[in-house]
């Protein structure tokens, strides 16, 4: 298989963990920019496979074995397991961007997204990335870091710097990552995204897991004005749902303590 075809292979992938439903040939190809007969001849490939089937209808979609392919990774992110339980509740109560994050080396992957449905929000696409040491949710992962770990880091960041841009106060840093260790929280705004803000707190995962952040995206104004009630929002659900005891009387909590109107 040629790169290009494993690529699109993912893209159909994602596409179906968007929409969430059956999809006929011509709307998955319009929607990917693919040639009509490629796509036939891809998704013919993805049934004969068992990753996707094909009912009466002609339509496709997803099968179990597709779930099946990471099973082994994480219980954590089962389809009704904790952290999309969170992410769902956490975005109803905020109405809010929810992303759920891992660190990959360097960067930070969002590697689920739940958009917000306020008419003030942020939009992300699943699969973005975000610079380890300079964003809030990849802060949140170095603050779990060693300092020789931190200087690694550092460095590599620094050392692939281009034009103009400042190079990463070590000492700075180290008291950013204090703070947040302190608090178990993550604040941050205007460092990536110029408007743009973030509040994560990491997410409960065994040692031998990849760790996980949750974290709520919005319009700095809109961090500024409710970055404490975004905390106490994220820490209220990770407790919720990641323990068995409260599950059932977590979805009765009320939305409207935790999010403050920006004014202008």
């Amino acid at each position: 298989m040629s790169v290009k075809s494993a690529v699109r292979v993912l893209e159909v992938l994602e596409f179906f963990d968007t929409v969430q439903r059956e999809a006929s040939l011509s709307e998955i190809a319009i929607e990917l920019g693919y040639p009509l007969s490629s796509a036939s001849v891809l998704l013919q490939s993805l049934v004969k496979r068992g990753y996707l089937s094909q009912g009466d209808t002609r339509l496709y979609r997803l099968t179990p074995r597709v779930k099946l392919l990471g099973a082994w990774l994480s219980p954590m992110l089962d389809a009704n397991g904790p952290a999309t339980t969170i992410m769902d509740w956490v975005g109803a109560q905020c109405q809010q961007l929810v992303v759920l994050a891992a660190p990959e080396h360097m960067q930070v992957r969002y590697i689920r997204i739940v958009q917000g449905t306020s008419t003030v929000r942020m939009h992300v696409t699943p699969g973005s990335v975000r610079p380890l040491p300079t964003s809030g949710l990849g802060r949140l992962f170095m603050s779990k870091m060693s300092d020789d770990e931190v200087t690694q880091v550092v460095k590599s960041h620094n050392a692939g710097l281009v034009n103009e841009i400042p190079p990463l106060n070590i000492s700075v840093l180290r008291r950013e990552l204090q703070a947040i260790r302190t608090s178990g929280c993550s604040v941050s705004f205007d460092k990536v995204s110029p408007g743009a803000g973030v509040v994560a707190v990491l997410m409960p995962t065994p040692e031998y897991e990849t760790p996980l952040a949750i974290g709520i995206g919005a319009p700095s104004a809109l961090i500024r004005a409710n970055a404490s009630n975004f905390e106490a929002l994220l820490k209220d659900a990770v407790s919720r749902f990641c323990d068995p005891a409260v599950r059932g009387s977590a979805l009765r909590a009320p939305r409207a303590r935790y999010i403050q109107e920006v004014r202008t």
